[in-house]
């Protein structure tokens, strides 16, 4: 995507229709996987304050509200926030509120101190070493990075990318902050894992989102050619997508002299 903020905005507001939520039994399962990894990792959430940097629809800063002592979500996205604040009032939670707000426009002092653990997750709202410094202000005790890790496969995306001239590729993610890491001599630990998933939606509604990627990504989509490849991947009404990935678990100690 061509990192503009109305490019974001476009594409966030447009994915929060059908993206995945906190609670469902299949991605709170992989939720827990992950905070089950980093807990072996020396992180832990219990008792804390938690920051959820690019949050979402609140898929860990939710979670992570019934075990932290409070939590926190910060995103860009007003569609997104909207669905975050239904499934926490669904649930009755008490300990967790969301903050719509561009993290790098965000005045560093509002946030210092005010946290324990700092954590971002699959979101470009982290990338460079402004936003890490300003993750380490926020965060009294540790921070948590979860990216890509150079692989993203979906067979879908990548012939809709390819006809349209453009390589479908994983975003730019943990090798930058890993990078970051180390020019600001931090000592990180890192775990590397495979994940995966089924997406299912309506032609309708997969045509919709597959304008608007290839759009941000300056990109006119070829409707009909779309229309036809979709009817491949239709199965009893739904369009079913596997997207396969590799990501990168981050964590490190925030320096005591921050």
């Amino acid at each position: 995507m061509k990192g503009t903020r109305a490019n974001e905005k476009i594409f966030w507001n447009c994915r929060a229709v059908n993206y995945p939520l906190p609670f469902t039994r299949t991605n709170l399962a992989k939720t827990g996987r992950i905070l089950r990894i980093l807990g072996g990792m020396g992180v832990e959430f219990k008792g804390r304050r938690v920051l959820d940097i690019g949050c979402g629809t609140g898929n860990y800063c939710l979670p992570l509200a019934l075990k932290a002592r409070s939590a926190l979500g910060v995103d860009s996205s007003t569609a997104m926030l909207k669905v975050f604040r239904a499934e926490r009032r669904k649930r009755g939670i008490k300990n967790a509120a969301c903050l719509r707000a561009v993290w790098s426009e965000l005045p560093a002092k509002k946030l210092r101190g005010r946290f324990d653990i700092a954590l971002a997750s699959m979101t470009m709202a982290i990338k460079n070493r402004a936003d890490l410094l300003k993750m380490e202000a926020a965060a009294g005790e540790r921070c948590v990075y979860i990216g890509w890790a150079g692989v993203r496969r979906n067979a879908l995306m990548e012939k809709v990318y390819t006809e349209h001239g453009l390589e479908y590729k994983a975003p730019r993610g943990a090798e930058a902050m890993i990078s970051a890491l180390r020019s600001m001599k931090r000592e990180y630990s890192v775990r590397f894992i495979k994940d995966s998933w089924v997406k299912k939606s309506s032609p309708e509604e997969t045509l919709r989102e597959l304008e608007v990627s290839l759009r941000v990504n300056g990109a006119r989509m070829k409707t009909e050619w779309v229309k036809e490849l979709l009817k491949k991947f239709t199965r009893r009404g739904s369009v079913v997508q596997t997207t396969t990935v590799r990501k990168a678990l981050i964590t490190w100690r925030v320096p005591a002299a921050m």
